[in-house]
């Protein structure tokens, strides 16, 4: 019984971690706010196999479908999945899954940073192609509102999610040490 619900408090927390992401947002004139919610799957990819991250993407994105509160300030609805963002908010799964598959693949700083780059590429592509759809916008047009004011940002996320990962894993495998002493 002990197992089951530190498995379901991890997963809860984790999702938490990808609502708590969507609020810290800073709102930009095209629709796409910059937010937290990358730093989120990037951790949560780098702290869960590749079918959980996805579980708990899934799961995430169907409690904002639903109406629940969860996508930034405090919205949710389908009208998100189907706005310009949308394409990112249905890439989160998959730059989840590719992330952690990646990234579990070698558990080096080197593998972390490859692994979160490749998810990262697959979600502006997806996120980015939606876009070009809904606006009827051009490539170039869409990767300037969709990509370059991410970069800067989703690199320094990187380095954050990296940072804090390795000091949680230190941190636990010290606890782990200290109680079975």
């Amino acid at each position: 019984m002990r197992n089951q619900t530190k498995y379901l408090v991890e997963r809860a927390m984790a999702i938490a971690l990808l609502i708590i992401g969507a609020q810290i947002a800073i709102p930009l004139p095209h629709m796409i706010p910059i937010s937290l919610q990358t730093l989120a799957i990037y951790i949560i990819a780098m702290t869960f196999n590749k079918n959980q991250a996805l579980i708990i993407t899934l799961i995430y994105l169907f409690m904002g479908a639903i109406g629940l509160p969860v996508f930034a300030s405090f919205s949710g609805g389908m009208d998100h999945l189907f706005g310009a963002s949308g394409g990112f908010l249905l890439a989160f799964p998959i730059q989840a899954y590719i992330t952690s598959l990646l990234v579990h693949k070698g558990d080096t700083k080197f593998m972390n940073l490859i692994g979160m780059i490749v998810g990262t590429g697959i979600c502006y592509a997806v996120g980015c192609a939606y876009f070009m759809y809904l606006t009827k916008t051009s490539l170039a047009h869409s990767l300037i509102i969709c990509v370059l004011p991410f970069l800067a940002g989703d690199a320094l996320k990187m380095l954050c999610a990296l940072t804090i990962v390795r000091s949680l894993k230190k941190a636990f495998v010290i606890r782990d040490v200290l109680l079975n002493e």
